[in-house]
């Protein structure tokens, strides 16, 4: 089961193509970002998950750093698919006890964001400070056996107005406790991904939030069955998200998913294949709804969610144009059922198309870039799903010695289902940020977001800009 976010399939392809993005903004494997921790920056920075719930079942890319884990999709499955079946680590740890390798990293950030609670008429700027650890452990148990352990833990201190954020310790959602067992023609992995975030931007249906503090937890079994040319794969995942915030106490899930794909290499640079998933989603908060007066006017819990069941069935293919040039594509069929009992102001059913597509481009040494885009439906944070088509682009140019530069935009367009604060919506965003190598260690960058979104509901249109510096030591 995959870990990931929003915008969803234009994620997973990007992550499929070894490129990240999170809210369409790219992850700078150059160095290039924000905090990393939990925040409001759409630059470098990892953002809150979705409610979970239902999304089509996909060949599948750990999804390890833009967003909190969810169990939207299956989990590794694609990216073994499309890379050499080799979990070994090799480098880049500093310190070795035994078998066990470790490395560890530090870093501190600093940003100015001008709409932290993404407000249209009360925006609420604030000079956030960001320090932030991290280690990584690697344990190979035996030859082909292995646990490794990424964590990432940190703070956001909001200068201006300290309420604008939770104050708790922040999970990164890269965190994750991972159990490889190689069995003969099976790769199994048991793992473990929680997180705490407060980013309420990943989710482009979310405006007028403070302190939007979720913990997600995503545990699960992904097994692979690998005959070469033939290649199945299948998994269960369960996800638990609960807010920090009595606030948002209507959006504690549980979820579950089961999936299964397979495969087949039909030339040497192309492999085709099924997939498949059935799902659902049951919200902790059930207090009941009322209605009070002699016209029916509603007077309590008319935020209340409701539950949902579904599935999906679906084609996909992925390959390689030329040595440097890959893709994925996806096409197929979800449906999601939701229970009106918790809400009946909240209607209607998915019954939908989905298709995603990506290609990444290493146009030479210096600059590597990707597209993709995607439409599905989606979890919604007011009503029962939105159908939202996504397009993002990125690029990572070295630019000279020590220096790079790092960059992407996307767009979106969703449409909600009927329910008192459903709205149309549109949201276009870019981003841009210079990093430079200080010392064989050190990395320093400058970074800079815009978001902007447009909705057909009164006040639920904002802006957002984001300023930062962030310094990385890896030790």
């Amino acid at each position: 089961m995959i870990p990931l976010k929003r915008p969803t399939y234009a994620l997973l392809l990007a992550s499929l193509l070894m490129v990240t993005v999170t809210s369409g903004f790219a992850q700078y494997s150059s160095g290039i970002g924000a905090r990393g921790m939990g925040t409001s920056s759409g630059v470098g920075g990892v953002g809150s998950g979705p409610r979970g719930g239902f999304a089509p079942a996909s060949t599948g890319a750990t999804r390890f750093q833009g967003s909190t884990p969810s169990i939207n999709r299956p989990s590794t499955g694609g990216q073994r698919l499309a890379q050499p079946l080799n979990m070994m680590r090799v480098g880049g740890y500093n310190i070795k006890a035994g078998p066990v390798q470790m490395s560890f990293d530090a870093g501190m950030g600093v940003e100015y964001n001008t709409n932290v609670n993404l407000s249209e008429d009360n925006p609420k700027g604030s000079l956030v400070l960001s320090p932030r650890v991290g280690m990584n452990l690697y344990w190979p148990i035996t030859r082909i056996n292995s646990v490794s352990l990424d964590l990432g833990l940190g703070y956001n201190y909001y200068l201006n107005d300290p309420d604008l954020g939770g104050q708790y310790l922040l999970i990164s959602p890269a965190t994750e406790l991972m159990f490889n067992i190689f069995i003969q023609d099976f790769i199994i992995t048991i793992y473990e991904r929680p997180s705490i975030t407060e980013n309420p931007t990943d989710d482009p249906t979310i405006n007028d939030v403070v302190n939007y503090t979720f913990f997600n937890n995503v545990a699960g079994i992904d097994v692979i069955w690998d005959l070469n040319d033939l290649q199945f794969g299948f998994g269960y995942a369960n996800q638990i998200r609960y807010s920090l915030n009595d606030d948002y106490n209507n959006q504690d899930t549980v979820s579950n998913q089961i999936y299964a794909n397979a495969s087949a290499m039909v030339q040497p640079f192309l492999r085709v294949g099924v997939e498949g998933s059935v799902y659902n989603t049951y919200y902790f908060d059930e207090r009941p709804f009322r209605t009070g007066g002699g016209n029916g006017t509603v007077t309590e819990n008319t935020s209340n969610l409701n539950n949902s069941v579904g599935g999906s069935a679906g084609l996909f293919a992925m390959g390689n144009i030329s040595r440097f040039t890959s893709w994925s594509a996806g096409v197929g069929w979800q449906i999601t059922q939701f229970n009106e009992s918790n809400n009946p102001l909240n209607t209607g059913n998915a019954s939908n198309p989905y298709f995603y597509f990506g290609v990444a481009n290493e146009l030479n040494r210096f600059y590597t870039h990707s597209l993709s885009a995607s439409f599905e439906s989606e979890p919604s944070y007011e009503s029962n799903f939105v159908q939202a088509f996504n397009v993002g682009y990125s690029f990572n140019w070295i630019l000279i010695r020590n220096w790079s530069l790092g960059g992407g935009a996307f767009y979106q367009n969703g449409t909600e289902s009927p329910g008192p604060e459903s709205e149309d919506f549109n949201r276009v965003g870019a981003n841009v940020g210079l990093g430079y190598q200080v010392t064989k260690n050190l990395v320093a960058s400058l970074y800079y977001s815009v978001i902007t979104k447009g909705s057909t509901v009164l006040a639920d249109s904002y802006n957002q800009q984001i300023f930062g510096l962030n310094l990385n030591y890896n030790f």
